[in-house]
């Protein structure tokens, strides 16, 4: 299993928000820690819908995917 990104201050933090502001506010932070593949994403985002703070389905929207 892959590690945790986050710490509970910051899944906190994203409860917190909207769902697209806790996608943006994601994404941001992956850019910011140099680590730009897919996978990376992946994890990512893996780990916000298993903390329930996005699903798949707004991932998806969110990041313009369509029939993918």
């Amino acid at each position: 299993m892959s590690r945790e990104m986050f710490d509970r201050e910051t899944l906190a933090k994203f409860r917190a928000m909207t769902p697209r502001q806790a996608y943006e506010t994601a994404k941001d932070a992956v850019y910011r820690l140099g680590a730009v593949s897919s996978t990376d994403f992946h994890e990512v985002w893996e780990e916000l819908v298993a903390h329930g703070i996005l699903t798949w389905s707004q991932i998806e929207e969110f990041d313009g995917r369509r029939g993918d």
